[in-house]
């Protein structure tokens, strides 16, 4: 069913959407009343509300977090592309000096260290993009907030400390959720930890409930009979 189309009656300047802060009725387009109601689920406005929610000072921290989220973005994409460019081939058989950072290399007697930093430059990449898309969802919807700021800086460096940690785990056999051998090259491990950084959340809760399994809490050590929160009262 299409959208109520505007009639001579209803396309005043009365029936528009609300008009921009400050702005006069030029500043908008006339949007009919009856489509002014329809909520756009995208953004949770009403259609002809284009005016932006935030303040020039909100748009700066926004900004500012953008420019944070991509520099370090960017960053570690250039790390990869160089690192891979060294390591994604057959090691040769001569020794090749890579200077990364600063830092001298051997390669190839260096590429397994080079293939694991190469974890963490991908798992702080997945986190980037995750807080990217977070940040101009929330911004679009209005549920972008400051006090998330210490959220969106510290994801993208937790999820590449998560890709390494968990990868290690990975590799070493403790845990199965991945096949080992896709360390075993540059495609696999940088692909592997780029998808482990991008849902960090999700895998930091996967890994609660198996320590839960393995380990116990405080309240209900390993091996012991589980009570549930409702009977404990009970008892004590």
């Amino acid at each position: 069913m299409g959208l109520p189309e505007a009639s001579a009656a209803n396309t005043g300047s009365r029936d528009a959407g609300p008009a921009a802060p400050g702005g006069s009725d030029c500043d908008h387009a006339v949007i009919p009343a009856a489509v002014a109601e329809i909520d756009n689920n995208l953004d949770h406005r009403k259609l002809g509300e284009w005016a932006s929610r935030y303040p020039w000072s909100a748009w700066l921290q926004i900004g500012i977090e953008f420019a944070y989220l991509v520099l370090i973005l960017l960053t570690c994409t250039a790390g990869l592309i160089w690192i891979g460019y060294h390591v994604a081939p057959k090691p040769p058989p001569d020794n090749q000096a890579i200077p990364l950072f600063g830092i001298p290399f051997s390669y190839p007697k260096d590429r397994t260290f080079l293939l694991w930093m190469a974890v963490g430059f991908s798992g702080m990449t997945g986190g980037s993009c995750f807080a990217l898309k977070w940040l101009y969802h929330s911004v679009a919807k209005g549920s972008w907030n400051r006090d998330r700021v210490l959220w969106r800086l510290i994801v993208p460096h937790m999820s590449g400390s998560v890709a390494v940690f968990v990868s290690m785990l990975v590799a070493s056999g403790l845990l199965s959720l991945i096949d080992a051998k896709f360390f075993s090259n540059f495609y696999g491990a940088a692909g592997v930890a780029w998808l482990i950084g991008y849902f960090s959340d999700n895998v930091l809760a996967s890994l609660q409930k198996l320590a839960h399994k393995w380990f116990g809490t405080v309240d209900d050590p390993k091996g012991s009979a589980y009570i549930a929160p409702d009977a404990r009262q009970t008892t004590e």
